[in-house]
């Protein structure tokens, strides 16, 4: 099945940069998920990791989901990778979700991840592949800018996030294709992805046609936009930890959320915008609408605030005490000086 692709000298460019890929992140002597839907995307990751597996010693595992969406055909999606596993000789694992999940796109991706967690904790691996493209990229970043993204969220889906890997991330959907094409793979063809109900399939067929009208490349040009806008993130990712080292008092973790004090003095010496991003790097995780509004609000209660306590969310609170800037949990805390205090919501 495998065909002309055994021959490296004939190998195409999706297989080169995979290679690449497996090369610049150290894949090799390794369980390896596939995450395969049975769709062109992953069935071609497949197919090349299968061709690349002597060479990187890779121990391949093929897992899938059924969302459970479209019966029957969902049963023949599953079935189809299923064969597909067997007939490259590899172990398959599959999970189906239950008929009263609820199915939106933001419900299917939480239970993809959380299947996806499962599965590597079932083989005891640390590396799972995802069949993303060059147009599920520019598509994702359209999607964030329409509902709302600060500069980070540029960068769009990043190619490594451990436990996660992207090898098909540089291909175009078309190269994907042709790929598929000329080793005559089968895979199967998800109707619902023709459903512009779906806000990710009418960028896909509405948008992205309409800004390929004023530049026939925008894919090309969207995909530049984030790889400059990686960078960059990566160029101020370590200038800011570089001023966190700075702000952030060594050794007092000793808070909820494992999160150190901030030195209010050395914060405030700040530049303002310099003050929100590190505000807002400090509440990722823990803040669930980081926008401009919020981050402003904490800035501005630092700044205003020498001994007081802001509510955060539910459970959580900001407090200003003794020139420190520290996050507890709890009605009852512990100060510095060892005695205990009650919060005050005060703003």
């Amino acid at each position: 099945m495998l065909g002309k692709q055994d021959n490296p000298k004939e190998a195409s460019l999706p297989t080169e940069k995979t290679r690449s890929f497996l090369k610049t992140y150290g894949i090799q002597n390794k369980t390896v998920l596939t995450a395969v839907s049975g769709g062109v995307d992953s069935v071609v990751m497949l197919h090349i990791l299968c061709v690349l597996q002597k060479e990187f010693e890779l121990n391949l595992k093929v897992i899938h989901l059924n969302h459970n969406w479209r019966g029957e055909e969902s049963k023949k999606d599953a079935e189809f990778v299923k064969n597909l596993a067997v007939q490259f000789g590899l172990e398959f694992y599959m999970e189906t979700l239950d008929d009263d999940v609820k199915k939106t796109e933001l419900t299917a991706r939480d239970e993809r991840y959380s299947f996806f967690e499962r599965a590597l904790k079932k083989f005891e691996t640390n590396v799972c592949f995802l069949a993303h493209n060059k147009n599920d990229n520019a598509e994702t970043l359209i999607y964030r800018v329409i509902k709302g993204t600060g500069p980070s969220g540029l960068a769009s889906i990043p190619k490594c996030r451990p436990p996660y890997y992207r090898p098909l991330l540089e291909l175009a959907r078309t190269e994907i294709e042709d790929y598929a094409k000329e080793n005559g793979l089968k895979f199967r063809q998800d109707m619902s992805n023709e459903d512009i109900t779906y806000k990710r399939n009418f960028i896909r067929k509405n948008i992205l046609p309409e800004m390929e009208i004023i530049n026939k490349n925008a894919i090309n040009a969207i995909n530049s936009l984030i790889n400059l806008s990686v960078e960059r993130n990566e160029i101020l990712e370590n200038y800011l930890e570089k001023i966190e080292a700075e702000v952030f008092e060594k050794g007092s973790e000793n808070f909820s959320h494992k999160k150190p004090s901030i030195k209010r003095e050395a914060f405030l010496a700040l530049e303002k915008p310099l003050q929100r991003e590190i505000i807002s790097r400090y509440f990722k995780g823990i803040l669930k609408n980081r926008d401009y509004k919020n981050i402003l609000k904490i800035q501005n209660f630092i700044s205003d605030n020498e001994n007081s306590t802001l509510s955060i969310n539910a459970d959580t609170f900001l407090k200003v005490y003794k020139g420190s800037v520290f996050l507890y949990k709890r009605e009852i805390y512990k100060l510095k000086d060892g005695t205990s205090g009650r919060n005050k919501e005060d703003i």
